[in-house]
């Protein structure tokens, strides 16, 4: 005998009949009757009997099923139990840069929930060498805006949303009521911008005059020092949104980058299930390349 036969067996009691049993179990109804019949003549005596009014249990099935029921509610819990001393040994490596805010909260929140017995170990790095780590086996995931380079052989990454560029200024500062700052409002302003922002820095350059620039890294305390001293950081982190009272004015730009979730290709099983939390809870953007 086996747990399909006596899935099988149950499904039917339950069900009153084959035919609602067929749509439940989706296995045709002759062949839930060859596995119900196969059980019968293995065990040696009758289960069901077919009345006008429907299937009911031989005075030996009903006793039957009583221990059936038991036997696959203990592997249920014996499964689960096990998965779960499995899953306590297992950590997915997530990667990401060093900001205040993590692009993948709702998915750490929502993967915990789910798979509460594996280890999310969240490694924020101040380097760029996200993809390197992931090839070379140091990461498993990494959270980050969208490059040229990810384009590389054995990468695959996932759209999660836009990243438009924003102008963070402090509450006193002429520009702070805008809704949208133009690239040549910017003139005669104190701009700093980060570091590895050439490309918009290029353009930025073309339209805004008498800058002072400064390039930075995601500095905080820097950060805080231009907007209170009259000056704009000008930065697509997702971090921006949240450091009030300072105020994030979108900024008017053609160029606007992607946040992207970035893997290695045929990823482990606890990983391809976190890109698949990744994936719900980002199902507009979301498209496999």
């Amino acid at each position: 005998m086996n747990e399909m036969q006596l899935k099988s067996l149950i499904k039917v009691i339950e069900c009153g009949s084959f035919s609602k049993a067929e749509e439940s179990l989706f296995l045709t109804k002759q062949a839930i009757k060859k596995q119900i019949d196969s059980l019968e003549q293995e065990i040696g005596f009758s289960l069901l009997l077919r009345t006008h009014k429907g299937i009911v249990l031989t005075p030996a099935g009903e006793e039957f099923c009583r221990t059936v029921r038991k036997v696959l509610n203990e592997m249920d819990t014996a499964t689960r139990k096990c998965r779960e001393l499995v899953s306590q040994k297992q950590t997915i490596r997530i990667a990401a840069p060093h900001h205040p805010r993590l692009l993948l909260e709702n998915a750490f929140a929502e993967f915990f929930r789910r798979f509460p017995y594996v280890n999310q170990q969240i490694i924020l790095q101040s380097s760029t060498h996200f993809i390197d780590d992931i090839l070379k086996g140091n990461v498993d995931v990494a959270e980050l805006t969208y490059r040229t380079d990810l384009e590389r052989s054995g990468i695959e990454y996932l759209k999660l949303f836009p990243l438009p560029y924003k102008c963070l200024v402090a509450p006193s500062h002429p520009l702070a009521g805008n809704k949208t700052i133009r690239r040549e409002e910017l003139s005669g302003n104190h701009v700093g911008i980060h570091e590895h922002d050439n490309d918009f820095l290029s353009l930025l350059s073309e339209d805004a005059h008498d800058l002072s620039l400064e390039t930075m890294n995601n500095d905080i305390q820097k950060i805080n020092n231009i907007c209170y001293n009259g000056g704009i950081f000008i930065s697509k982190a997702y971090f921006l949104n949240s450091m009030q009272p300072l105020m994030p004015v979108l900024l008017e730009t053609d160029l606007v980058p992607m946040a992207v979730v970035v893997y290695k290709q045929s990823p482990a099983p606890i990983v391809e299930e976190f890109l698949n939390v990744v994936r719900e809870l980002y199902p507009q953007e979301s498209t496999k390349q």
